[in-house]
């Protein structure tokens, strides 16, 4: 294993794969905004064995675990030795797919690997709306000054390995491109929401209202003006986690459909997702 030193590094590797022209499995898309953040930070590596390349990225309690393989037989393949190698490692993978099952997901269950839990894809095309009368007291853009309580709230309330948490880096960068929103109440946050729009698509990153600013309609005030951004969008993506039905259930509230798109997250542990 070794640190991934250059951007390029990782276009070589998927053409590497490319070459072998066969059916190419991954979990693993190039960002480069992203994954320059990554190896910037030293904390992004790369082993290649035999005709699949994995990549690894360190967070605080485990290694987030990507693949590039020229087929699911070579991925099978290679699986023994990387495992071995990390047994004491633990390790997170994430794969989204269209069905509950698969021949993928049963190359990792066979060695291994354990269900974690899994997110659901909930889009809605986005509608007319009068935003003329909005009101967003309360709500503005995050600046530089909220990153430390944004992260401290990330590590409170969400799972690590279930929810792909932001690096530092990542949460400025969105910041300074005005994609966080915030509510607080004097010099508390009660909840913010982070969005990205990549071409006609607005993307619904994270929404968070603190249990004790609850029932004062925030999270319909951050969403109001999430929509409000995004009016020129044609259509609105979210993932969430799959077990939680009452966010669900919010979701559809402001007109979200669930679509037939998964994210299983696996882990090479027996851990229990709460």
């Amino acid at each position: 294993m070794r640190k991934v030193s250059d951007f390029n590094e990782i276009n070589q590797a998927v053409v590497r794969i490319k070459n072998y022209k066969k059916k190419l499995i991954t979990n693993f898309y190039p960002n480069a905004e992203k994954n320059k953040i990554w190896i910037a930070d030293g904390q992004f590596y790369i082993i290649e064995l035999g005709e699949v390349t994995y990549f690894l990225k360190k967070k605080n309690s485990f290694y987030a675990l990507f693949f590039i393989a020229s087929s699911n037989e070579e991925l099978e393949k290679s699986l023994p030795k990387l495992m071995k190698d990390f047994e004491q490692e633990n390790l997170i993978l994430d794969i989204v797919q269209k069905e509950d099952t698969s021949e993928l997901l049963d190359i990792f269950y066979n060695q291994s690997f354990n269900y974690y839990t899994s997110l659901v894809r909930m889009y809605r095309l986005n509608s007319e709306k009068d935003f003329s009368s909005l009101t967003i007291e309360g709500i503005h853009d995050a600046s530089s000054n909220h990153i430390g309580s944004i992260n401290s709230l990330f590590q409170t309330f969400f799972d690590e390995m279930a929810e792909q948490l932001p690096e530092e880096k990542e949460l400025r960068s969105w910041i300074e491109n005005k994609n966080v929103l915030v509510y607080e109440e004097g010099n508390e946050i009660g909840g913010f929401l982070i969005y990205e729009i990549i071409g006609s698509t607005l993307y619904l990153r994270y929404w968070f209202v603190h249990p004790d600013f609850r029932e004062k309609k925030i999270g319909s005030k951050l969403f109001n003006v999430f929509e409000n951004r995004g009016r020129d969008t044609n259509r609105h993506l979210f993932w969430v986690i799959k077990s939680n039905e009452n966010a669900i259930k919010r979701y559809k509230h402001y007109g979200f459909v669930e679509e037939k798109m998964y994210n299983f997250v696996l882990t090479n542990k027996m851990i229990k997702y709460e």
